[in-house]
């Protein structure tokens, strides 16, 4: 379960739906709680959206709204999975990810970190990215400056595995 931080203002919580829906199969089902397919709401008027979008998203793909094997469901708590299951990709980083770990206190702060998650996305699109934008940025985010010397080494790994 991933949970997103967003500004109502800036973006709907309908708009996240969209997005959602636009990229899953709700006709897949999937067996272990785990791996489950849902989506979470936080109030009634929340609950209604999902709903509404939850057919919307069958009639698109064809299908009856009891087709649907996506849950839709309470928040509840939200706990964060263990440290070896965040930002994934940084995990084949071991520097990267190394000066991540001790620029944050908590594998928390980790987890939450805009930089680490922007960095996860980057080296998990195969450098398929804006590199330069990303590189740009960097000094904005405060992070020490070992951290662009080892992502332009892991650059040039990652491109030269491409070729």
């Amino acid at each position: 379960m991933i949970s997103i931080d967003y500004d109502p203002k800036v973006l709907k919580y309908e708009d996240l739906l969209d997005i959602f829906w636009s990229a899953h199969r709700c006709d897949q089902i999937n067996t272990s709680r785990q791996y489950m397919n849902a989506v979470f709401y936080h109030d009634e008027a929340q609950k209604k959206a999902a709903e509404n979008s939850r057919a919307g998203a069958a009639l698109k793909q064809g299908l009856g709204v009891d087709e649907v094997q996506t849950t839709i469901a309470s928040v509840g708590k939200f706990t964060y999975a263990e440290g070896y299951h965040q930002k994934y990709y940084l995990t084949r980083f071991g520097e990267i990810r190394d000066i991540l770990t001790r620029s944050y206190k908590t594998e928390k702060e980790l987890a939450d970190s805009t930089v680490a998650t922007r960095l996860n996305a980057y080296l998990g699109s195969g450098m398929k990215r804006d590199w330069a934008i990303f590189i740009k940025e960097l000094p904005d985010y405060g992070m020490p400056e070992e951290l662009e010397k080892a992502l332009s080494k892991a650059a040039v790994r990652m491109l030269e595995g491409a070729k």
